[in-house]
């Protein structure tokens, strides 16, 4: 999340007045659940690289799975880094720490905006399915994502080089521009959108017949749509409630970075578990294979259902 680097740095400053074996025990397993969720990317990864043929919503999804790896991998470090200065009392670096930070925040950055592509990207299939068939661009999937990367880098590269940690604890006007910014661009443009693009997705699922039953991959966009509102909205409006002082200031930096960092790496570690579960087969216990699960999820996506019943067939890219 935003500044999480600010954050780091102020809970290993606070390491002398809290039990630090309590903190380091939650790293650890904040580190255990960072593991796990770039084994799961890492498969979506590799299986949408060499077993599935790439098809306009995989594109998206694949470098989601990738942007969450990345971000999942600067977590670990940045906890496994935290528990070292907290038991040894070693200090990093600026260049160090702003590293990470501009890291941190482009991983969390890049993938809160594929996630909203994707929804967007079925929104426009199902509302205007023959624009869409005919006359979409070829590669704007491609596009879209490359594009999506250097926003979410320029977004990390502002937010920590206008806003660096002195500047953010005293609250400047750079800072509180950042903060503005950012907090507008969440909730006023990404979440609106993700909401809406959910509720016409369930809209057509109910509106289905059983006969022509909707893509897989409608239920995994809305179900990760889900985890992302219910695990990082509701921190991200804290912290701009906190940092704007319209809430009092109880909660310590510790605390405070803990519950964002297991937020955010949930966020980030539970989408290719949904991918499994969906995939499933329901009459099977464990739904065979992960390869067999995640197939049944993306292959869907070849054979698109349209708002008025009928199918179209999905082309790459």
């Amino acid at each position: 999340m935003d500044d999480a680097g600010n954050l780091s740095s102020n809970a290993t400053q606070m390491s002398n007045r809290v039990d630090v074996v309590t903190y380091s025990v939650v790293a650890c397993f904040g580190i255990i659940l960072c593991l796990l969720g770039m084994i799961g990317n890492a498969i979506v990864t590799w299986i949408l690289t060499f077993s599935i043929k790439r098809t306009k919503y995989t594109v998206y999804i694949l470098n989601l799975a990738i942007a969450d790896f990345l971000y999942l991998i600067f977590v670990a470090v940045v906890l496994l880094l935290m528990v070292d200065q907290m038991l040894n009392r070693n200090r990093l670096t600026k260049v160090t720490l702003l590293a990470l930070e501009v890291m941190y925040d482009f991983g969390y950055n890049a993938g809160m905006l594929f996630l909203t592509a994707i929804s967007i990207e079925r929104c426009l299939s199902v509302l205007f399915p023959i624009w869409y068939k005919c006359y979409r661009p070829k590669h704007l999937s491609s596009f879209a994502c490359g594009f999506i990367w250097l926003l979410g880098a320029l977004l990390s590269l502002l937010d920590n080089f206008v806003c660096p940690s002195q500047a953010f604890m005293a609250t400047t006007k750079e800072c509180t521009g950042i903060q503005i910014f950012s907090t507008v661009l969440t909730f006023v443009f990404i979440i609106p959108l993700m909401l809406l693009s959910s509720f016409i997705l369930i809209y057509i699922i109910k509106t289905t017949s059983k006969k022509s039953r909707p893509p897989k991959i409608y239920l995994a966009i809305i179900m990760t749509v889900i985890v992302f509102l219910i695990s990082v909205a509701p921190i991200r409006l804290l912290w701009s409630l906190l940092y704007f002082k319209l809430l009092n200031n109880t909660i310590t930096a510790v605390a405070f970075f803990f519950a964002t960092t297991y937020c955010t790496a949930f966020n980030s570690s539970a989408n290719p578990f949904i991918y499994y579960f969906v995939g499933r087969q329901r009459k099977k216990r464990f739904g065979g294979s992960i390869n067999e699960a995640l197939s049944r999820v993306f292959k869907d996506d070849e054979t698109e259902q349209t708002s008025d019943g009928s199918t179209t067939t999905s082309s790459v890219n």
